[in-house]
């Protein structure tokens, strides 16, 4: 800790241990045997006894020097014998005072790297029996506040409280999660506590195990704020004090990620499910048993090897014979880190899917109305493209789409409708915020002002990007575009990519005479799937809310384009479908420690619900009414695994979503003084890293100049020295 040049640095001496010093009065025994055998003897004159006598007076003053010598020798190494057993300490004060009532902020590390296990107790554990000793260990006087490192941080005890017997109960009630850490967020934490602290004399105590992951920077943005309130906390003139509870070259593999190659899953279908394990470890592991559990059975089994530091894709063809939740799980053998040896996906399996098609220029002739050939394209017969029954749809005509109920369908398609009102926009917004998907065609009876003033809204809006003015005269057909598919990267083209040119052309070689030219803001993170080769945006998808909107700049029928005579329309179409209704799978997959929000009807505003957790406990929630929905906001996820959410009248819903680890957490790699310093530069701390001797006495964590090593030291030599004195002095040779 750094003091001013013009403080004076004191010192303080205390103990540790300070009951032991009663075993200072064992230093008089030495004294009372001398005393005891100084005995009296009765002269008797002997003329013979004249020489021995001169003998005896010539060696008188250097024998009574030797027995002093011995018998101070013998004292002195009781003393620091008892003295080391007592634990000393010289305390410096400056802005740390010995004996001054200290307001103490104890800061456990809780994320899913704390819950490696070396013996019969994790790195968690650890640090909660040391902060139990700290506490316990405490002066009279002293106050503690005490916070939970995580994401975000948790602070349990936020005024300094001076009953420690509570703080310890605390403590022990305390849980890990298994989440990662917010390092800007738990300094912010620490400098709100000590900001309403009266106690001048403060300490910050953290038991962490310094994993590189915990301890990084934030983000570029969030740099200048973490130098801002280390800077505060340097100000207020804390001592912080780490104790480093990892330890390097750590054995641990880990599942860090497990996906499901289809976008929406309907009974009868069989994706594959696809998982990756990663050894983080030093060594290689040989024959790991990776398992496949659906539903809490498990289904597959296959044993892998794992290389140092490389990632090992395994996949699975896992069916899904019937619909509703259904929840996959990968696990494999447990190592010291059991937290992140699973993974899980909550999978909602669909009967089928359904899209409302909304007609801008309905007609009763075949194919003369703007949704005929997209209807035909989602409803493949046998030996067509596409699986037939997956896709239900039901046309509608553009006067009818304010009565119908929109979060009965997975996908709504407008197909060249001319204009919205404010009312209709409200709905669709409430829609998306449900997880629904939403495409947009263009064709002849578009508004673009009305779609640009309610629907893109200046960039604020639900459309991704600007309608411009329309490109080329469909009319006259005397000049056409092409797709440019970017190489397939889009999934919406994605099954094109290596097929041979007959095939592609059915993509590449539509016809496009007319559309609208699409205008992206600049810090647009819409994605193109398709261009044309003009350069201008074909097809643009963006997120929005928790659903998806995709946004075609062409017409859905063959008014503007010939694609919906090629091959390549339907499966493309259909394609398109399942991207947009893919939202509301992505929904029920969430990291640990992010909020899980779900919406519903408006119906359901104050409707209890009750969320099992993970440990099966069930926590109260309630839902909130937000404008034409009711929302599911719960901020409980600090657990891996399944939750369970039930939702009472009037909605009676149940489903299920998983929250999974972050794989940045497996990584256990540390980081030692130097780094940690170069991480925070201008932060003073104290690091220990003897974490078995501290358990032992935890009471001197915080302070400096421990003296109990010199003191057993010293006591050596002395034990050294009195045996060779002892030696020494008795054999002397006898002077004549």
């Amino acid at each position: 800790m750094f003091f001013p040049s013009s403080l004076p640095l004191l010192w303080a001496l205390g103990f540790a241990n300070p009951g032991l010093l009663a075993g200072l009065a064992a230093a008089s025994i030495p004294i009372v045997i001398h005393l005891l055998n100084r005995r009296k003897f009765r002269e008797m004159p002997w003329a013979a006894m004249q020489f021995l006598m001169a003998a005896i007076r010539k060696n008188q003053r250097r024998v009574r020097i030797e027995q002093w010598l011995l018998l101070a020798v013998r004292t002195l190494l009781i003393l620091l014998i008892v003295a080391a057993m007592a634990k000393p300490f010289l305390e410096s004060f400056g802005n740390v005072i010995a004996g001054r009532r200290t307001h103490r902020v104890l800061v456990l590390d809780s994320s899913l790297s704390m819950g490696y296990t070396s013996g019969d107790k994790s790195r968690f554990d650890l640090a909660r029996d040391l902060a139990t000793r700290l506490v316990k260990d405490s002066r009279q006087g002293d106050a503690v506040s005490l916070i939970m490192m995580g994401e975000p941080p948790r602070v349990v005890i936020s005024d300094p409280s001076p009953n420690l017997t509570e703080v310890q109960k605390e403590i022990a009630e305390l849980t890990m999660t298994h989440g990662s850490t917010d390092l800007q967020a738990t300094f912010e934490a620490i400098d709100r506590v000590l900001d309403v602290s009266t106690i001048p004399q403060k300490e910050v105590i953290f038991l962490t195990d310094l994993q590189s992951t915990s301890w990084r920077r934030p983000a570029a943005t969030g740099k200048d704020g973490l130098d801002r309130v280390l800077a505060k906390l340097e100000a207020r003139r804390p001592r912080s004090v780490i104790i480093d509870l990892g330890k390097s070259g750590s054995e641990n593999r880990a599942v860090t990620d497990l996906t499901i190659d289809a976008p929406v899953v309907t009974a009868g279908s069989t994706p594959l499910v696809r998982g990756v394990i990663r050894n983080f470890g030093p060594s290689k592991a040989d024959g790991v048993l990776v398992r496949l559990i659906m539903d809490g059975r498990v289904s597959f089994e296959q044993s892998v090897d794992l290389p140092v530091g490389e990632d090992v894709p395994i996949i699975f063809n896992q069916p899904f014979t019937t619909p509703g939740d259904h929840v996959v799980e990968i696990s494999m053998d447990n190592d010291p880190l059991p937290l992140d040896d699973h993974r899980w996906l909550v999978v909602p399996v669909r009967e089928s899917l359904n899209v409302l098609l909304v007609d801008g220029h309905f007609r009763a002739e075949p194919f003369q109305a703007e949704t005929d050939y997209l209807a035909q394209a989602l409803a493949p017969t046998e030996g067509s493209p596409g699986q037939p029954g997956m896709i239900r749809s039901e046309v509608v005509s553009e006067s009818q789409l304010a009565h119908r109920d929109l979060a009965a369908f997975d996908v709504v398609a407008l197909c060249n409708v001319a204009q919205f009102s404010q009312a209709e926009v409200a709905a669709l917004e409430d829609y998306l915020k449900q997880g629904g998907g939403l495409i947009i065609f263009g064709g002849d009876q578009v508004i673009a002002d009305n779609y640009n003033r309610l629907l893109y809204a200046d960039g604020k809006g639900l459309l991704p990007a600007a309608l411009g003015p329309t490109v080329g005269d469909a009319a006259k057909k005397e000049a056409a575009f092409a797709f440019n598919p970017l190489g397939y990267r889009h999934p919406l083209v994605a099954e094109f990519r290596g097929e041979s040119d007959p095939v592609t052309a059915g993509l590449t070689l539509t016809a496009i005479w007319q559309y609208h030219k699409l205008i992206r803001p600049a810090d647009s993170k819409a994605q193109v799937a398709v261009a044309f080769d003009s350069g201008d945006p074909a097809i643009i998808e963006a997120p929005r809310a928790r659903g998806k909107v995709i946004l075609v700049a062409t017409s859905a029928d063959a008014g503007w384009t010939s694609w919906p005579l090629h091959n390549s329309y339907p499966p493309v179409m259909q394609q398109m479908i399942l991207q947009a209704a893919a939202g509301r799978l992505a929904e029920r997959n969430i990291r640990v420690g992010q909020p899980y929000d779900q919406s519903f009807a408006a119906a359901g505003a104050s409707a209890a619900a009750t969320v099992i957790n993970p440990k099966g406990l069930p926590v109260a929630a309630r839902l909130k009414g937000a404008g034409g929905i009711s929302e599911l906001h719960f901020v409980q996820t600090e657990l891996s695994g399944r939750y369970q959410v039930q939702i009472g009248p009037p909605l009676t819903v149940e489903n299920v979503f998983a929250a999974d680890p972050d794989p940045a957490e497996s990584d256990l790699a540390k980081l030692d003084r130097s780094a940690l310093e170069q991480r925070l530069p201008g932060w003073s701390f104290s690091l220990l890293t003897n974490s078995p001797e501290l358990s032992q006495s935890a009471a001197s964590v915080s302070r400096r100049g421990e003296l109990h090593r010199p003191l057993l030291y010293g006591a050596l030599v002395l034990l050294l020295l009195e045996t060779f004195l002892a030696w020494k002095f008795g054999h002397h040779e006898p002077s004549s």
